[in-house]
């Protein structure tokens, strides 16, 4: 690997291993802008509006009105109108049945489309080869479920079917557009929403094409209406990568600002292209603020080498190598969270929200019942069964960490929750029974436990009691706010390294799952030391 490989990892190295994990899980989705094709010699908008108007003037020998002052939509509505009435006026199309005249007229006008699409491309297959990353791309595509490909052309199916990825016995892919799709089991699926054109007119294509005001307003609207509910759906739970984008194209901002909404708990990752250099660091920060605001993104600044190198990175098969690449960055491939609260403040309820990363449950076992009933109701048999239990989980939990592979992990609780349940006086004995179980101390090997980043939602005590007596179980707002302030004072301390603290009082449960999503996913990785912190209570003298 090249040193551009080594510095992409050093600058994204936290979104390069997500995305890593995702594609290993066959649960990263792509997505494909107008830079892909544009970058394949394939035209952009207006200048395929320019070739339409160029080839209806020279078929109709008649020049309408200057279009310029109107928008590329608009003006590929005019066009469209004077090609119907240019077929309209053929001495043949009289004689064409009236039931079948709208489809002579448009399949008369998706061939247009497509000598003006492919007007300059002699050999696809070339120009495919030729490409920055289309090899790169499709070693990626066969690693996730759906492709969504905004664009008409067939150049990524042509890299697919080129690839040495391609599996035995089927050509490497399956085209689909319309509001439906079904994901295959042993190929990607390249899903066209605006429309499919192939190179060979034999070839399958879509009955419709996005080009049009008319065409472009009904997408807005069938949208809206929920018509594209399951490519809603899928940007609401599959992580995608955003290559080729300006994140102009209404359709599409409508259709992710849904999933947005709809799932605040998925991230997905936005490829900004840039030319030349990348933009100020503070035009680059408002840039990436407003995409995770709009659409839960997390912005990457790469020119057309680095994004290759990226896809390198993520659908390389040599495990080795990448590991190498990420020691020479000095940058981790694992990030561990923790999110702690104390009962009912929600945790469970965002972690259940998050999309894409390998979570932890709060227990590992069934639960013992008396886990519901409030520590300072427990009698002394009781709670030495509770804490027993608890840190039996603890241990097995920290070693679920301990093994965990590539990518973003999340546990629900976090290491030293049992001291918002234990009497300050008795804060040392606590510490010494986490060090004999969590840690296995005994062992004469004991177990550390992993760093990560904490997050510890806080809430309104009176509001955790409602939601406690809901659920069944026991626990005043006083009991529930002495807890709060203790699991807060537990993990304030300096000792033990900086936490994230979010207050969830007067929040939904997607407003809080979204700033969550914010310090995962965009806030700097600052790990906690459990074990100087517990180190910290085993030092204290007793009283």
């Amino acid at each position: 690997m090249q040193d551009i490989h080594v510095d992409l990892v050093r600058r994204y190295g936290r979104a390069i291993a997500h995305m890593r994990q995702l594609s290993q899980r066959r649960h990263l989705g792509l997505a494909l802008g107008a830079g892909i094709s544009q970058s394949a010699s394939l035209p952009n908008w207006n200048e395929l509006i320019a070739r339409l108007t160029h080839e209806i003037e020279a078929r109709a020998t008649v020049k309408g009105p200057d279009l310029g002052g109107e928008t590329a939509p608009m003006q590929a509505q005019i066009l469209q109108s004077r090609f119907r009435k240019f077929v309209e006026s053929g001495t043949a199309f009289p004689a064409v049945a009236v039931n079948n005249r709208d489809r002579v007229i448009a399949t008369e006008w998706r061939k247009l489309l497509r000598d003006s699409l492919y007007h300059t491309i002699a050999d696809p297959d070339a120009v495919v080869n030729g490409h920055p990353y289309f090899k790169e791309l499709a070693a990626l595509a066969f690693n996730v479920p759906v492709v969504i490909t905004y664009n008409f052309d067939d150049f990524l199916e042509r890299a697919l079917v080129q690839s040495s990825r391609r599996p035995h016995g089927t050509i490497g892919y399956y085209s689909a557009w319309g509001p439906h799709f079904v994901v295959q089991q042993d190929r990607p699926v390249v899903y066209h929403p605006n429309g499919y054109i192939p190179f060979q007119a034999i070839d399958r294509y879509s009955e419709e094409v996005i080009l049009t005001e008319e065409a472009l307003s009904n997408q807005i609207i069938d949208a809206a209406r929920g018509s594209f509910a399951l490519l809603v759906n899928y940007f609401g739970t599959s992580p995608c990568l955003f290559i080729g984008f300006s994140l102009t194209d209404p359709g599409m901002r409508s259709v992710l600002r849904q999933a947005t909404r709809a799932s605040p708990g998925t991230i997905h990752y936005y490829i900004r292209y840039c030319s030349s250099s990348a933009p100020p660091l503070a035009e680059r920060e408002e840039a990436s603020q407003a995409n995770f605001d709009l659409f839960n993104m997390v912005t990457l600044y790469l020119n057309g080498n680095e994004i290759k190198a990226l896809l390198e990175l993520l659908s390389m098969d040599d495990e080795d190598t990448l590991n190498d690449v990420f020691v020479r960055a000095g940058v981790s491939q694992r990030y561990f969270y923790y999110i702690a609260g104390v009962v009912s403040v929600g945790k469970t309820s965002v972690i259940s929200r998050l999309q894409g990363l390998e979570i932890v449950d709060e227990w590992l076992r069934p639960r013992d019942p008396l886990i519901a009933k409030p520590s300072d109701q427990l009698g002394t048999s009781e709670r030495k069964r509770v804490d027993e239990w608890i840190l039996e989980q603890v241990r097995l939990k920290n070693g679920r960490f301990a093994r965990a592979g590539v990518g973003l992990h999340v546990m629900d609780r976090a290491p030293l929750d049992a001291f918002a349940f234990t009497p300050p006086d008795k804060y040392r004995d606590k510490a010494e029974s986490i060090f004999e179980t969590a840690y296995a101390g005994n062992s004469g090997s004991p177990q550390s436990l992993q760093k990560g980043h904490l997050v510890v939602l806080k809430g309104d005590p009176r509001v955790l009691q409602t939601r406690q007596i809901w659920r069944g179980r026991g626990g005043d707002d006083d009991y529930l706010e002495v807890q709060q302030n203790a699991l807060v004072e537990v993990y304030a301390d300096d000792n033990g390294g900086k936490a994230t603290f979010i207050e969830t009082a007067g929040q939904d449960v997607e407003s809080v799952t979204k700033q969550v999503l914010r310090a995962i996913h965009r806030d700097s990785y600052e790990e906690f030391d459990f074990d100087k912190r517990l180190t910290s209570f085993l030092s204290t003298v007793p009283s």
